[in-house]
């Protein structure tokens, strides 16, 4: 039997957090969440997880920077989280280590396909 997957969302907003964890648990992962950028970071170091999903502003160090530090030993897939749009923002995501940078609004059931196509699993 495959073990589930495993996802941790770092995002400041206490209703986005819930709303990104509500999304990937409908997808099938196991869900951790963190507030903010160096509990993410301590978190993504030293636990597996097959998702990470990173808000680009976060109150102690910036979404961008924690992927940064992540990614050299990350082996899952990163998705980045913003209201910033502009397609240099994105590319400062995708720069940054990114697997997918994602806008908000998003919607719930899109987040869901993308969330599982990047981990390479069937829609549940």
């Amino acid at each position: 039997m495959q073990d589930t997957p495993r996802a941790l969302v770092i995002e400041d907003d206490d209703d986005i957090r819930r709303l990104l964890e509500m999304v990937l648990t409908q997808a099938g992962f196991t869900v951790d969440t963190v507030p903010n950028g160096e509990e993410g970071v301590s978190r993504a170091e030293s636990e597996a997880y097959a998702l990470l999903s990173v808000d680009v502003g976060l109150p102690d160090i910036d979404g961008l920077e924690v992927v940064r530090r992540v990614r050299p030993n990350f082996a899952g897939r990163i998705v980045m989280v913003s209201a910033r749009s502009g397609v240099a923002d994105q590319s400062s995501g995708e720069a940054a280590g990114a697997d997918l940078y994602i806008t908000k609004p998003f919607r719930p059931r899109e987040l869901k396909q993308k969330f599982l196509e990047l981990v390479g699993a069937e829609v549940s």
